[in-house]
Formats: C-alpha cells, sequence, structure tokens
C-alpha cells in the first residue's frame, strides 16, 4: 500500500503560486539554505515558462 504525504503546505506566496508541488518542496529546501531570494525568484520563473512551453 503506498503512503501520500503532502510535499508543501497549501499557503503559497508569489514566488510559487504556479509552480508544481515537488518544484515548491525543492525551492523551500533551497530557502532554508539560504540561497538568494534572486535566484530563488529567476529558478521559478523558469519553472513556469517550462510549464508553459509543454
Amino acid at each position: 500500500m503506498a503512503i501520500r504525504e503532502r510535499l508543501v503546505n497549501d499557503e503559497r506566496d508569489d514566488l510559487t503560486k504556479d509552480v508544481d508541488d515537488l518544484d515548491v518542496a525543492y525551492i523551500e529546501s533551497m530557502k532554508k539554505q539560504g540561497i538568494d531570494e534572486d535566484l530563488l525568484k529567476q529558478f521559478a520563473e523558469l519553472l513556469k515558462e517550462d510549464k508553459q512551453n509543454r
């Protein structure tokens, strides 16, 4: 039997609004590691563009 676990909470900020749950978990992990907020914004934008191009 598979166990399902939520990777992220339902509250999302502007940075993670339209990003996949797995990518949001990765972004939150990078935030905790101290990655610069501007770099996280660029990463999120790239993810959104990739999603639109599929």
